[in-house]
């Protein structure tokens, strides 16, 4: 029997009580987070490409494309909103999780997020806002046990986009309250769909941001088709050509697959991102960040900098020239040194002050010229068993001294989360950069009304106030 029968029979079981109360408050701030991500998003040059195609589009008027103020096909509305909240590198990632050994999901809430949002306006009859976080904290939960499960393999170049289908279609299923045989059919719908790559984290292009568009789109079709008595494939995950054997080589986990399904839920377990740049520099930045606070160092100071990380992390964001000249803005979020640098000299490293005119930074180019990262065995051997390993650093400055550390959790870890505060003030340095103003009572009533979400009767309307101007 395929696996995904115990996952549609999770789907269909789970109800908002089954959730940790830890959880509920993590969907919560998701929400925020991811609005805030689509808002800072929509001034970014891919958020104003993507906003303006769907807008040509036109459509059946069901849900709101954020910012613009439009009402677009569901499906149009979701795929924009994902790449807006995606384009900026601000949106919410999971690392890894021993339980799972090792095995990290990847960006989750800018598929699950846009997708419920936009699916809620077109709902007919009132939604409260316990289904909305029970649908969400499944999708997640999904994603990320799917990603995980595959282990080594989950990492050879696929994103966590590629298996998104999965996960929305079972969020937006939740939240239809469609039966186990319409389910079914989704996800085998769902799989014909899976898509999406990390090619352009090494070449500077946009398709990495592209991919949370597709995912999001993948499942929305994948549920529209089944509703109207599409027949979906009925072992998309360890069929013949099915996901783990054709996108996976054939690695398959069971255990971190449907291990305490519906007790154990990793959509607890995703970090908001402090920083506007691939979650594989945040442990340098944050550690970086930390040492110069607490030792007042200066960046005429600094003669060198060492880090030490993990051979994944090494390839993705430390390999290569364009990691130390970087030559355009996609490029400077996924290198290392240069975000590092960058933390040093701005004192953060976020969408204000890490954008396509700091690339052309002489002080910063400077300074990244003086950091070296190499890779450990230490750091992989801690990568396969845990997730992300926290990289060590070592700041030697002009006086002789070297300062050292290795902080285990950025701010925004499950293991240093941001208060919903936190979130909220995140949220708002992204409303600064909104490509059109929105309107401060709007926004009030939408962080109140989030912050009791599990006791709003009817959320259809959530962000459809955010346009009013």
């Amino acid at each position: 029997m395929d696996p995904i029968v115990e996952i549609i029979e999770y789907i269909n079981r789970t109800k908002y009580e089954d959730l940790p109360g830890e959880l509920v408050e993590r969907v919560k701030k998701a929400v925020v987070d991811t609005v805030g991500a689509i808002i800072a998003g929509s001034s970014a040059p891919l958020g104003k490409l993507v906003a303006e195609m769907v807008k040509e589009f036109g459509g059946k008027m069901e849900s709101s494309l954020l910012v613009y103020g439009d009402k677009l096909p569901a499906l149009e509305a979701a795929f924009a909103n994902a790449i807006m909240a995606r384009c900026r590198e601000l949106d919410d990632i999971h690392e890894g999780n021993k339980r799972l050994g090792g095995g990290h999901g990847g960006h989750v809430n800018v598929m699950i997020v846009p997708a419920a949002l936009a699916i809620l306006e077109s709902m007919p009859t009132p939604v409260n806002g316990k289904t909305l976080i029970t649908a969400i904290a499944i999708g997640g939960d999904i994603i990320v046990r799917l990603r995980a499960a595959a282990g080594e393999a989950g990492r050879v170049g696929w994103e966590a986009p590629t298996i998104a289908p999965f996960g929305v279609a079972a969020s937006v299923a939740k939240l239809l309250g469609l039966g186990e045989e319409v389910m079914a059919n989704a996800m085998g719908a769902a799989y014909a769909q899976c898509a999406g790559n990390v090619l352009s984290t090494s070449d500077g292009t946009w398709d990495v941001w592209l991919n949370a568009g597709t995912g999001v789109r993948g499942g929305l079709m994948a549920v529209e088709l089944a509703r109207r008595g599409h027949i979906g494939a009925k072992s998309p995950l360890l069929g013949g050509a099915g996901l783990y054997p054709l996108y996976f080589r054939n690695e398959y986990l069971e255990d971190t697959l449907l291990s305490d399904l519906g007790k154990e839920f990793e959509s607890a377990n995703v970090c908001i991102k402090p920083y506007s740049s691939c979650s594989c520099t945040h442990h340098a930045i944050y550690t970086t960040l930390e040492l110069v606070k607490k030792h007042n160092i200066k960046a005429d100071q600094v003669e060198r900098i060492a880090v030490r990380t993990c051979s994944y992390h090494m390839w993705l964001v430390a390999k290569g020239e364009h990691k130390y000249a970087p030559r355009n803005l996609n490029e400077a979020q996924f290198s290392m040194p240069f975000t590092m640098a960058t933390a040093i000299i701005k004192g953060g490293v976020f969408p204000d002050v890490l954008n396509e005119e700091t690339i052309k930074d002489a002080e910063i180019l400077k300074l990244t010229r003086k950091i070296t990262v190499e890779a450990t065995p230490e750091k992989d051997e801690f990568m396969k068993k845990e997730g992300y390993p926290p990289d060590d650093v070592d700041i030697y400055t002009t006086d002789g001294n070297v300062y050292s550390g290795s902080e285990p959790f950025v701010i925004g870890h499950p293991q240093n989360p941001m208060t919903f505060e936190d979130v909220v003030e995140k949220f708002e340095r992204c409303v600064k950069l909104s490509a059109k103003p929105l309107h401060r009572r709007k926004l009030d009533e939408f962080l109140t009304k989030v912050k009791r979400l599990e006791q709003v009767d009817d959320v259809r309307a959530l962000i459809t106030g955010l346009n009013d101007r």
